[in-house]
């Protein structure tokens, strides 16, 4: 056979040939993508995530639709001061200046801010509201607490998938955490892949950039796993390893939620919680030391 340049090959090849082994392809790898999704899409794994990021989302939309009914409510009483968003729209509920009710006002705000809006209200700096206006802005207040109470059952939903889904990660770090991490990976599967050193940094994703971009900034400690009560109520100087603990005994419960379903998290969230203590106990003795030298 004749020597041909690599541009004269494959010429006397039949271009129908060609192209049906190119649909062959294209059919398979469509058969391929197709049961991808199918698979992904019946995970249970996308109803934990996407539950979740609601729930971030009428946080969200609960705060600033609060700032909102604060801003307009205080054209009417700017005096009217409350702990929360939800307290602030029971309060302005139960509110009317011509007849105000004290006894229903404080079992909202408590007697003690009752009383002094009460006192207060003959010198108060409000304009007074049509009824159309004001009804109005009551409904406001109303909105924000139906969105309260549907945030509640989804946060009640999110805990029964999480305990269906990742029964030890709940036991170890709460439904709260498990569930955001999982959300923030986008599987279970996926986050039983990552090391222990990454699922503690889950969440600080620009604190660590900005670490690798310039070395004098120190890294993150800790990212989603912060929330847990034992990270955020712990002082500064023994958070990373706290973080570092929770965060190896959650990679195990990733791993056996997974893969091997065995029920681990008692023994995980005790191996933590004794790790906690000998973190605890050695910065006392250090704060101590420091004290009397």
């Amino acid at each position: 056979m004749p020597f041909q340049k690599p541009y004269q090959r494959g010429r006397g090849r039949d271009r129908s040939d060609d192209r049906g082994e190119r649909g062959e392809k294209r059919a398979r790898f469509m058969k391929r993508s197709r049961e991808t999704v199918m698979n992904a899409l019946r995970s249970r794994d996308m109803l934990l995530a996407s539950v979740t990021k609601s729930i971030d989302d009428l946080d969200k939309i609960i705060n600033l639709l609060g700032e909102r009914l604060e801003d307009w409510y205080g054209i009417y009483l700017p005096e009217l001061k409350a702990e929360d968003k939800l307290q602030y729209c029971n309060a302005a509920l139960v509110i009317d200046k011509e007849n105000l009710d004290e006894k229903a006002l404080a079992s909202v705000l408590g007697q003690k801010k009752a009383s002094e809006l009460v006192t207060a209200l003959p010198a108060s700096l409000g304009a007074k509201l049509s009824q159309k206006d004001h009804s109005e802005c009551l409904s406001l207040a109303r909105m924000i607490i139906s969105m309260e109470k549907l945030r509640k059952d989804y946060e009640g939903y999110q805990q029964e998938l999480a305990k269906e889904l990742c029964p030890n990660m709940t036991e170890v770090g709460g439904a709260d955490i498990a569930a955001k991490l999982v959300s923030h990976v986008g599987s279970l599967n996926r986050l039983a892949f990552l090391p222990a050193s990454a699922i503690q940094v889950l969440g600080a994703e620009k604190a660590l950039f900005k670490h690798l971009k310039n070395r004098r900034i120190p890294p993150p400690k800790h990212g989603i796993i912060f929330q847990h009560a034992k990270i955020s109520a712990s002082p500064k100087a023994v958070r990373g390893k706290i973080a570092r603990a929770l965060a190896n005994k959650l990679c195990l419960a990733a791993k056996a939620d997974a893969f091997s379903k065995r029920p681990i998290g008692a023994g995980l969230k005790k191996d933590f919680e004794d790790r906690y203590a000998q973190i605890m106990q050695e910065y006392e003795r250090e704060k101590t030391k420091a004290k009397t030298a």
